[in-house]
């Protein structure tokens, strides 16, 4: 007869759905939180001793090495072997220990599962703190302070984050931004420090774990949910095109295909005395061709670009089924709503006695984690004015009046890859096609 045995802590642990011993198991005992079915385990074994009983861990025998032996003991003496999988321990490789290797490995292994419950302990303690929705351990945020019970927005620094913010949603350009914060504040920061802001769900007044577990309004944002979807986008579009593009100056900066040899185009300017004004050109990087495709000057593709855009837009974007967002948002809305009545309803069975305290605050603890997911999916949801979007896009005016980061902007919104056919071996004259995101 086999038996088996597992323990799980709700605050740090997933509940296992089915573990996999590698054989078939009799009965399977298994506790939350507490060990009652440990208890009925030694108690059955009394009666009716298995032959073998199989852990994970010996750690999750008890919460001390003192108790963990004294049950190991005890059970042991019951004549039943004890396997346990993650330190490789079974009763009769250490029942007669005659050398000093199996003494060394047995030494080993009791060092494991000390620090094994020395872990536990640490994690359940910022479980704890994570069900009382506490910030984690560390320092805070640059922009926060540490308060009682949540972050507090640091009136001193907060202004800079917000500049930071507001910057890159103007321009789109973590390079830009850095330097923009430098020169302005005299605050140095990395690229990968700016990146971490970006995505760091603390200005969005969320507080962050590990493992991505992200708990809402928490304490002040610095940014609102449409500001922090739109920079998830920018973030997005960012991804589709190589570093340097991505904050490049240049509108079409990443955004050139040549549909004929799949070589993307770098931008390159000259400079001459004769000229008042830099000339543009764009140039294949990895033509596989025997006669390499010809530089194409940048002002007449991007003005071919805008003329399609035009062109094309108002059009694409009458004919573009999407679903009713209305419908989606008001579904989300539904769930959120119906979630907080849930959070009422376990308040009301914690203060009746029928449900308690820490599996109440389990409960709502991954209640909160499901409700801020949804309001991010609201956040998320594409404009659903996009013939009113189109229509402002259309305009050949509203594209002369945008700097070239702020062309850059919309261009990536819309538009994911600008193929370029040649027309005749020269690569004088050329067609453009335009790849829309919704097309």
């Amino acid at each position: 007869m086999i038996i088996a045995y597992t323990y799980t802590d709700p605050v740090i642990d997933f509940i296992p759905d089915q573990f996999f011993w590698g054989c078939e198991v009799d009965r399977v005992y298994q506790d939350m939180g507490e060990r009652k079915e440990l208890k009925k385990l030694v108690k059955d074994c009394q009666q009716n001793s298995p032959n073998y009983l199989l852990i994970r861990s010996l750690s999750e025998l008890g919460d001390t090495i003192t108790e963990i032996v004294s049950l190991v003991s005890k059970i042991e003496n019951y004549q039943i072997e004890i396997i346990s999988i993650e330190e490789n321990y079974n009763t009769s490789k250490f029942k007669l220990i005659k050398d000093s290797k199996n003494r060394n490995l047995l030494i080993n292994i009791w060092e494991e599962i000390g620090q094994k419950i020395h872990q536990k302990k640490l994690e359940k303690g910022h479980g704890n703190n994570r069900l009382k929705v506490l910030p984690p351990p560390g320092k805070a945020p640059f922009g926060y302070i540490r308060g009682k019970d949540s972050y507090i927005v640091n009136r001193s620094t907060a202004p800079i984050i917000r500049e930071f913010f507001d910057r890159f949603l103007l321009y789109a350009s973590l390079a830009d931004t850095v330097r923009y914060i430098e020169n302005k504040f005299n605050k140095k920061i990395a690229l990968s420090t700016a990146r971490y802001w970006l995505k760091n769900p603390i200005y969005r007044g969320d507080l962050a774990y590990k493992n991505n577990i992200v708990i809402p309004d928490t304490h002040t944002a610095i940014i609102t949910r449409e500001e922090s979807a739109q920079i998830d986008r920018i973030l997005k579009s960012h991804r589709l095109v190589k570093p340097r593009s991505a904050s490049a100056n240049y509108a079409l900066a990443g955004l050139i295909k040549c549909q004929q040899c799949s070589s993307s185009f770098r931008i390159s300017h000259i400079n001459k005395k004769q000229y008042q004004d830099k000339y543009l050109y764009l140039i294949p990087t990895q033509c596989p061709r025997e006669i390499n495709c010809k530089a194409l000057k940048y002002d007449l593709i991007f003005q071919e670009t805008i003329n399609k855009i035009c062109e094309q837009l108002p059009q694409l974007s009458q004919n573009f089924q999407a679903p009713n967002l209305q419908i989606i948002k008001r579904e989300l809305e539904r769930q959120i709503l119906e979630k907080e009545e849930n959070l009422l309803q376990i308040n009301q069975l914690i203060k009746d006695n029928i449900l308690d305290e820490e599996t109440g605050k389990i409960r709502n603890y991954k209640i909160h984690i499901e409700i801020g997911k949804i309001k991010q999916k609201i956040a998320q949801l594409p404009p659903d004015n996009l013939t009113k979007i189109s229509t402002a896009l259309s305009n050949p005016q509203f594209w002369s009046d945008l700097s070239p980061s702020e062309c850059r902007f919309y261009l990536r919104e819309f538009i994911k890859i600008i193929n370029i056919i040649p027309v005749n071996e020269n690569n004088k004259n050329c067609q453009i096609i335009l790849d829309f995101i919704f097309s």
